[in-house]
């Protein structure tokens, strides 16, 4: 596939003093023909980069996960990003929560961690990897945070078969996906795979922006329950839509979800 470059202008919080976050994301091409996953930036993974890196709620949320009071109780911690095509939202979820810890200018020793995984194809795979490569400056990745790319394969989160993110179960503050369910076939995968990495800790959540009308996402939302997970959402606001640079026509359908264990609740 040939590749083509497309800058992405993430606004940062109109109370901060952060510049905006500006990703350069390498995107597959065949004859102009983009790919579904690894050709295009989707309007919710721009929805969510704007929430976690344009808001304050965001930018804590982020802080917390990788260097909160209780990310020391977690082995591992950090932040898992499922789906993540071109790694768009987990940069920008890196992203805030390294401007986050250099805004406070503590001397914190504690080292913390983004994972950002999709599907295992060589092609998807290597991209995501170039695109995070060629951006580490912009997302500051230093000695306090790394950021990485592994497969994950909803369908054998529980084994090693297929699925080489090897992260223990319960190990991650934080979640994040942006469209995750748009056929019904991985909509159970995708909710156990939130369960099995997702911490019981109190302030552990998993964040999805979606259409909630997608085929499949009331059966992602039933299986949630069953695993007794919390689900919340709010519809997206007017201040998150202003922080993504694209004009999205259809922002006002989305809405966010907030998925926790009920034991943190």
């Amino acid at each position: 596939c040939e590749t083509i470059e497309r800058t992405i202008t993430t606004l940062a919080p109109d109370s901060s003093d952060l510049r905006p976050l500006v990703l350069r994301l390498g995107q597959n091409s065949n004859d102009g023909c983009l790919s579904d996953v690894s050709g295009d930036i989707w309007d919710a993974s721009l929805l969510l980069a704007g929430f976690l890196f344009g808001t304050n709620e965001g930018q804590q949320l982020c802080f917390n996960a990788c260097f909160g009071k209780d990310s020391a109780q977690v082995d591992g911690g950090g932040i898992l990003e499922l789906g993540s095509g071109l790694g768009l939202s987990g940069m920008a979820a890196a992203a805030a929560a390294a401007a986050t810890l250099h805004a406070r200018d503590v001397d914190d020793e504690r080292t913390s961690r983004v994972i950002l995984t999709d599907l295992d194809d060589n092609n998807i795979l290597s991209l995501l990897s170039k695109n995070v490569e060629s951006n580490l400056s912009e997302i500051g990745e230093g000695s306090n945070l790394s950021v990485t790319v592994q497969s994950c394969d909803w369908f054998n989160v529980a084994s090693s078969r297929g699925n080489s993110c090897r992260c223990p179960k319960g190990t991650f503050n934080l979640i994040i996906g942006s469209a995750l369910i748009y056929m019904p076939d991985h909509a159970v995968a995708c909710a156990e795979t939130v369960y099995h990495y997702l911490s019981r800790s109190s302030s552990s959540q998993a964040i999805v922006i979606q259409l909630p009308d997608r085929a499949g996402f009331d059966i992602f939302l039933c299986r949630c329950r069953e695993l007794d997970l919390f689900v919340s959402s709010r519809a997206v606001s007017e201040d998150l839509i202003m922080s993504v640079e694209k004009r999205i026509v259809s922002a006002s359908d989305y809405r966010i979800y907030f998925i926790k264990s009920r034991n943190g609740c």
